[in-house]
């Protein structure tokens, strides 16, 4: 009879009855047998008397302890037994009540739970110890276990599993035969061989494209419940079900494998493995052909019919056209618009933006092709790269370039491509192209809103992470107005704190907890890394991968909106994020790929600083102590009082920079005005300072005069660029190409590197014409080319000031007239005046394999130039090690400033011209 009364509920777990819970008298208790489960029961239930719970206790227990769960009872949501048993003296339970719930699925139905019972049901899945111990009375006093691993970010990162692909288990043969041609290395068009974890992971790839698999809601906990049986339930919104929820797997994901590990190299094989195969029209869509006016021929009809049904007719032709046998009429036939398969998109309705609502216009239905291509986005800066990387490994694929202002192509065109490759600048024009979703009811799209692409790759995709469901990137809203099969981010960290592997992780600390490491700087910077780590994470599974059910809609029929931030960060369901980077991430585990990767050799190279390096750091102490002396360490206006935060961190960074090279840090004018300012303040006396603030204030006034004086240090902030030095200046005067003004002396001239690729592209005509070169020096012109490229530079960065002058809020006075030092106008330069672009934290610097492979012979005067010096340290160093292993090692330069690029990459930029166009090694 009891079995009955609970059938179709789940035993899920128990309720302990303490001491101090209900007052229930002795005398009642007795009439309940020890170790007996006596059933609560409604004026519905017909139980035999024996197995009812006395009328009173029940009462008593549904006012105290069961109080919050008494609609609960009362509705039939849940079923309830309670029994006493003998309670050892050093226990505070008196008794146990058994929980049977009602699963909101049952009999394969779906009922909804009413919203006034949602939150009693949360609070009793939190409640509940679900030990079988506890169900059958074999232990007192145990409290419910918290659902959380309490693992970090990182640790969930770097526990996904290697990728494992197994051919043998997928159904579809041709699928089975291509990740083995992927495993073994056999791809057709692919001239290097994989490492065979570069193997698996492009098999994987290509698992997620073909095989849509469906994986349980990832906000279910599976459990067993008494009677043996599997339920799910959710904790955060009160769903319990006998069966449980299916979503379809994303088709896509990211490529996290670590940094020099091939993953342009994996992408490029995953795109030959189906290079062939042309896309489906996703569901409930189905493919079409053009209607014809009358009976076509049957070539046409045969190739219509295999475009429809996306047959993979290339291979076979290819094979023929091996063989000797020409089928051009039949590949023509293949490839005509008339044949071509498409399918229709009705968009649906859209409800104008404007301040008064007017009734939803629909926006006409689009036409969409099947295609071949896929759509790669690359920042600007790796362009080169992938088309360096296309080259060197594959053959036969059909690449489309864009960068810049390049027009995109006609539909027609851009079908015939394999791959079309954007750079990340030229791909988010479209959107401002476009303008918005509601202008496209005027017919104004984009070309490539017209093709259905086989897949699309985003090249440094981390970034997408930096917008959110409100308010998306540019690369974000280009896409989502694009048809796309399946989507790829590829980065080695999908944000910035999961690097490696750190030996003392977070174990889901928070500040809510009150754990006793609180108060650590260090530990408090992680738990803020964390948090943005988390928050990236579900910007990527929301807004680019669509993840279900974090991209569930809230307005969606049969089911229900999953808030990122509620289950991860609110709640910390770290068993949520782990079954989603376990869905989205392919990765090898560091373990797996060592013995695969050459052995790190950690070297720390002491440098001594040059003149100018010690210069410019000392002149931020000079700042410090200015402002500290006459602040007196206490008013707002001193550098390290709480409210100067802001002026404090623009400080340390500008220290961090300087440290490479701040000679462009305070001109002449703000040292001057600083020292004045200090020494009137000394001659005054009016505030009493110690004696030691009066030596330390002497020494810095001393050392801003010197400093003042210091042409390098003033030439550097003028021209807001490095000074180089070149020996043997070609003719001997280098006057007008010079920073400071000044013949050259001793053989050299201080000038800089936008002066000296714009001398080099000057006198590249002339590299092996000694009359040509020898008729410019004579003639006086390349002394008035200097003259103007000199004129030039400084113009801009008088541009560039007044710009920021213009634009930039006026910064809080400090005390002493210090100022906290500025290096903007750089990377302002680096745009308008070399337009060299530095997009990326790390930059990759190749030989290019299309180098003159023997020297030409340089005229005498060119040969004897030579860039001697930099007056930074590191960059010296850094350029000299450079040349040095560049013939037989890639190299790849980290960097945590753009400006420390833009000087690096001027300076590679003369290096690389020079091999190019004279064939020698610099």
């Amino acid at each position: 009879m009891a079995d009955n009364f609970t059938g179709q509920y789940i035993h899920a777990g128990c309720l302990h009855v303490y001491k101090d819970q209900p007052l229930i008298a002795p005398s009642l208790l007795d009439s309940c047998e020890n170790r007996r489960w006596y059933f609560f029961q409604r004026a519905s239930d017909n139980l035999p008397e024996h197995l009812g719970l006395p009328a009173e206790i029940q009462y008593l227990l549904l006012q105290s302890v069961l109080a919050p769960f008494a609609s609960l009872f009362k509705q039939g949501w849940i079923r309830l037994a309670f029994s006493t048993q003998p309670v050892p003296a050093d226990s505070e339970a008196t008794g146990r009540i058994r929980v049977y719930l009602l699963p909101h699925d049952v009999n394969r139905s779906m009922y909804s739970l009413p919203g006034e019972l949602t939150k009693p049901t949360i609070t009793l899945l939190r409640q509940l110890d679900y030990s079988s111990e506890c169900w059958w009375g074999q232990e007192y006093g145990r409290l419910p276990k918290p659902i959380k691993s309490g693992a970090s970010v990182l640790t969930l990162f770097n526990e996904v599993p290697s990728p494992d692909p197994r051919p043998e288990s997928v159904s579809n043969r041709n699928l089975q035969w291509a990740m083995r041609c992927l495993l073994e290395s056999q791809v057709p068009g692919l001239i290097s061989t994989l490492y065979p974890y570069q193997g698996r992971s492009a098999a994987i790839m290509l698992q997620r494209e073909l095989e849509q698999d469906r994986i349980v809601d990832l906000r279910l906990h599976l459990a067993i419940d008494q009677a043996g049986r599997t339920w799910y339930y959710d904790d955060i919104t009160g769903d319990i079900l006998q069966d449980p929820r299916f979503y379809d797997r994303v088709r896509g994901g990211i490529l996290a494998e670590e940094m020099g590990l091939g993953k342009t190299l994996i992408c490029l094989a995953l795109i030959l493995s189906t290079k062939s195969e042309p896309t489906r029209p996703p569901d409930p869509f189905i493919a079409k052909t053009p209607p014809r006016e009358r009976v076509g021929s049957l070539v046409d009809m045969a190739a219509a019919a295999a475009n429809k049904h996306s047959v993979a007719w290339r291979p076979y032709f290819e094979a023929f056209k091996a063989q000797g046998y020409d089928y051009e009429r039949c590949i023509r036939a293949l490839t005509i618009p008339q044949n071509r398969a498409s399918f229709n998109i009705t968009n649906p309705e859209l409800e104008r933006r404007r301040s008064y609502r007017v009734a939803p216009h629909k926006v006409p239905s689009r036409e969409v092709f099947l295609s071949y291509v896929t759509l790669i986005v690359v920042p600007s800066n790796l362009v080169k790269q992938w088309k360096n990387e296309i080259s060197k490994h594959t053959t036969g694929l059909n690449v489309l370039i864009l960068v810049k202002n390049d027009p995109i192509p006609c539909v027609a065109e851009l079908l015939q491509y394999d791959i079309v490759l954007f750079s990340e600048t030229r791909f988010v024009c479209i959107i401002r192209e476009l303008g918005s979703e509601e202008d496209s009811s005027s017919g104004h799209r984009c070309p490539l809103e017209y093709i259905h692409f086989k897949r699309c790759i985003i090249d440094e995709g981390h970034k997408l992470g930096n917008g959110s469901r409100a308010s998306k990137t540019d690369v974000l809203r280009v896409i989502e107005r694009l048809e796309v099969s399946a989507r790829w981010a590829v980065t080695g960290t999908p944000s910035r704190g999961l690097y490696g592997v750190e030996a003392n992780e977070l174990v889901g600390m928070d500040a809510s907890r009150g754990d006793s490491s609180l108060g650590d700087p260090k530990i408090d910077l992680r738990l803020k890394q964390e948090r943005v780590d988390l928050k990236r994470i579900g910007n990527l599974a929301v807004n680019y991968f669509k993840v279900r059910p974090w991209a569930n809609l809230s307005n969606e029929l049969g089911d229900s909106a999953a808030n990122w931030t509620t289950y991860v960060k609110e709640y910390d369901r770290s068993d949520c994020l782990a079954n989603t980077l376990n869905s989205l991430l392919i990765r090898h585990r560091i373990s797996d790929v060592s013995t695969l990767l050459p052995p790190v050799k950690e070297k720390v190279v002491i440098l001594d600083g040059s003149y100018q390096d010690q210069l410019s750091l000392n002149l931020f102490s000079m700042m410090i102590i200015f402002n500290s002396v006459q602040s007196q360490r206490t008013d707002l206006d001193y550098f390290f009082h709480e409210r100067q935060r802001k002026s404090l961190l623009q400080l340390v960074k500008n220290l961090r920079q300087a440290s490479f090279f701040g000679g462009v840090f305070f001109s002449a004018a703000e040292i001057v005005k600083a020292v004045e300012t200090a020494q009137e303040f000394l001659d005054k006396g009016e505030i009493p300072i110690s004696h030691e603030d009066e030596v330390l204030l002497k020494k810095a006034i001393e050392f801003g005069k010197l400093a003042a004086k210091n042409t390098l240090k003033d030439v550097s902030n003028r021209f807001h660029a490095m000074p180089l030095y070149l020996q043997d200046f070609p003719g001997e005067r280098g006057k007008s190409w010079s920073l400071d003004d000044k013949e050259a002396e001793d053989g050299f001239v201080c000038t800089e590197a936008g002066l000296i690729r714009s001398l080099q592209n000057y006198l590249n005509p002339c590299i092996d014409s000694p009359v040509g070169l020898r008729l410019i020096l004579d003639s006086g012109r390349l002394d008035q080319q200097g003259t103007s490229v000199r004129a030039l530079a400084l113009a801009a960065v008088s541009d560039t000031d007044r710009s920021m002058i213009s634009q930039s809020p006026q910064a809080a006075a400090l005390a002493g007239n210090t100022a906290l030092g500025d290096d903007s106008r750089a990377s302002r330069k680096s745009q308008n005046y070399s337009g060299i672009q530095t997009n990326s934290t790390a930059v990759e610097i190749r030989t290019d394999p299309g180098v003159a492979a023997s020297p030409i012979e340089i005229p005498r005067p060119l040969a004897k130039t030579r860039i001697v010096s930099t007056v930074s340290a590191k960059l010296s160093y850094l350029i000299d090690s450079i040349v040095k292993y560049q013939d037989d090692e890639q190299i790849l330069i980290f960097y945590d400033n753009e400006n420390i690029a833009f000087y690096l990459a001027s300076v590679l930029e003369i290096v690389s011209h020079i091999i190019r166009s004279c064939g020698v090694q610099y």
